[in-house]
């Protein structure tokens, strides 16, 4: 009885081992598939971080180049209106200066 009961301790013991040791390998297997999954996860975040970056960048140099137009047009037309403005007073500022230098006025 002693002897079955050491046996059985034994058979115990390397059954313990045994799991143990499966245990080891798939802790490693998990933490290895971890790893290459949380790169796979950075690699994702990665290229989604590029991509978003690029819309945005894509969107603001639009509405820049929109808005750069906008105020392109308004100068042109702040121009012409100024323009307009001085030939339309040019006749009679020629006429008041040959006035003074003559002595008319």
């Amino acid at each position: 009885m002693a002897v079955e009961a050491l046996k059985l301790i034994r058979e115990t013991e390397e059954e313990g081992r045994r799991l143990l040791g499966e245990a080891k390998g798939n802790a490693a297997v998990i933490a290895k598939d971890a790893d290459q999954e949380i790169n796979r996860l950075k690699e994702n975040a990665g290229e989604a971080e590029k991509s978003l970056a690029l819309a945005i960048s894509d969107k603001y140099a639009k509405e820049g180049e929109t808005e750069g137009k906008a105020i392109q047009a308004n100068a042109e037309a702040e121009a012409e209106r100024l323009r307009v403005a001085a030939e339309s007073n040019l006749d009679s500022a020629v006429n008041l200066v040959l006035e003074r230098i003559l002595g008319l006025r």
